[in-house]
């Protein structure tokens, strides 16, 4: 009996052998949005770390250093669409992995709404503060929408084009970001003090350098994008394993040059102003080189975040594709485009909830604390997921009889103190927006225990992910 056109759609799976480790490596850079996180993203952080913001910044890459190392060793067991789902699920089953993709879900939705705040929030205020370009109250919404539709346009188009585009995006915005930073602390040497990689100016001491790395972390969290890859990428297992190391080494060295930069060249004891400047780096290149370097920053911003929606597309559409193929979800939503061979539908899907979080929180909050929400909840997703992938290193070497080894037994422990530590602390914030996210979160967890229950009672089709060879 021959398939008809929409059960070949659902049984067609994505382009095989498509990417080499250069997208790879640039789909984990691209995400983290190197000149959107410097220009944006980072106040956040400033608002708790103060003139101690590259203090938080070397913790944060301590953290993400310490999951890029589990993330290497679990790559090399398993590679698919799912990324970390698939992880848990070879590690602890499909009832833990359940539960590990919806958090995965409010943490990319979140995210998305992130990036398109990152443009209809700080867009507007860039221009009226630093070019007294006055632009309607209302603009905000189509800059979101249109936020939103080019991530996603770009996205299903083809992954290869997409990461091609994502790879030279990235590579001049972080050269233009890096040529700024280097003027500012060449420019006035005695400005320059290592004093900022010490608690010394954070609200609360080493508390506020901790409640920066939560907002911190959201800078590097695209770092692991890359692990819903596996189905498209050649030698799968080992170029997504190689190719997360060297983006947490790129993004390390690049956040903590410009949490540097940015914070000597504001002044250390001046870095509240900072956090409230809302496009501070901007702020910097116009009024310490002149305007030609403030629109250049702000260009590449812009499309810093762009390529930051296409690649975050890219990865929130392979893992619900991939929970849909194992019943999680209708099966209309494993659809795969019948000539661009990209998940489609989950694309859509992703799309339009970031864009109903991000208007919704904005409306209701105001832009920047829907900015704040959105972060937070972003981060909270992606501390879980990590914790739960994290976790699953140790069965997962025990399951292939190989030796677990106190090395990666010790190095699971501590990131799991770590990063719960961090997930913790924006559970006893004080700031509104904060909690307001953790207690989200908290109930959408629930929901979700709830929603997986009712598949599983309802019966699930079998799914393995099963170790290449």
């Amino acid at each position: 009996m021959a398939l008809s056109s929409n059960d070949r759609s659902q049984t067609r799976g994505l382009r095989k052998d498509a990417l080499s480790i250069r997208e790879v490596i640039f789909q984990g850079v691209a995400a983290a949005a190197p000149a959107g996180a410097a220009v944006a993203t980072m106040t956040g952080a400033a608002a708790f770390a103060l003139g101690s913001l590259p203090l938080t910044a070397v913790v944060a890459f301590i953290v993400v250093a310490l999951n890029a190392y589990i993330i290497n060793r679990l790559s090399t067991h398993v590679a698919g669409a799912g990324g970390y789902y698939d992880y848990v699920k070879l590690g602890f089953g499909k009832h833990v992995s359940a539960y590990t993709g919806w958090s995965y879900i409010i943490y990319q939705v979140t995210s998305l709404a992130f990036i398109g705040l990152s443009i209809s929030v700080f867009v507007p205020a860039l221009l009226s503060n630093v070019f007294n370009i006055n632009l309607p109250s209302w603009a905000w919404l189509p800059m979101l929408a249109g936020t939103v539709v080019f991530g996603y346009a770009v996205s299903v188009m083809g992954v290869k084009g997409s990461l091609q585009y994502a790879s030279v995006m990235a590579t001049l915005e972080i050269a233009v970001v890096v040529l700024i930073g280097m003027w500012l602390i060449f420019q006035h040497p005695s400005i320059n003090t290592a004093s900022v990689f010490t608690p010394k100016y954070a609200s609360g001491g080493f508390g506020g350098v901790l409640l920066g790395v939560l907002f911190m972390y959201t800078a590097f969290s695209g770092f692991g994008t890359s692990t819903p890859l596996g189905e498209e990428t050649k030698g799968a297992r080992k170029t997504i394993a190689r190719g997360i190391i060297l983006t947490m080494l790129i993004l390390g060295a690049f956040f903590i040059f410009a949490a540097y930069s940015f914070t000597v060249g504001w002044g250390v004891t001046n870095m509240g102003n900072y956090a409230n400047a809302l496009v501070p780096g901007i702020s910097l290149a116009y009024s310490n080189i002149g305007l030609w370097a403030a629109i250049l920053i702000t260009v590449f911003y812009v499309n810093s975040i762009l390529t930051d929606m296409v690649t975050f597309t890219n990865s929130s559409s392979r893992v619900l594709y991939a929970m849909a193929k194992d019943g999680f979800f209708p099966s209309s939503v494993s659809k795969v485009h019948a000539t661009r061979l990209t998940p489609h539908v989950a694309a859509a899907i992703m799309a339009v909830a970031s864009f109903f979080v991000a208007a919704a929180s904005t409306v209701l909050m105001g832009g920047f604390n829907a900015f704040l929400f959105t972060g937070v909840a972003g981060t909270l997703g992606s501390l879980l997921v990590h914790m739960m992938a994290n976790a699953s290193l140790p069965k997962i070497l025990h399951d292939s009889a190989k030796k677990v080894g106190l090395i990666n037994m010790t190095l699971t422990a501590v990131s799991l103190v770590v990063l719960g530590f961090v997930f913790y602390g924006s559970f006893i914030s004080v700031s509104q927006p904060v909690l307001v996210a953790a207690y989200l979160f908290v109930a959408w967890m629930i929901a979700g225990l709830v929603y997986v229950e009712a598949r599983f009672r309802r019966g699930m089709p079998s799914a393995k992910v099963v170790p290449e060879e």
